[in-house]
């Protein structure tokens, strides 16, 4: 399982210092590292 959004890691959920795009609940993956581990497993799948 991977936990992804917009932007890594994670932020506390204080109104005046969130930012776009950044989990408010967990750390996650930003959408870059996310498309990359997509399109390696896909490789890897189409080559076994």
């Amino acid at each position: 399982m991977l936990e992804s959004h917009l932007e890594e890691g994670r932020q506390a959920l204080e109104p005046a210092t969130l930012r776009y795009g950044v989990s408010v609940t967990d750390a996650c993956l930003g959408w870059e590292a996310t498309e990359s581990l997509l399109l390696e497993a896909a490789e890897q799948l189409r080559s076994a």
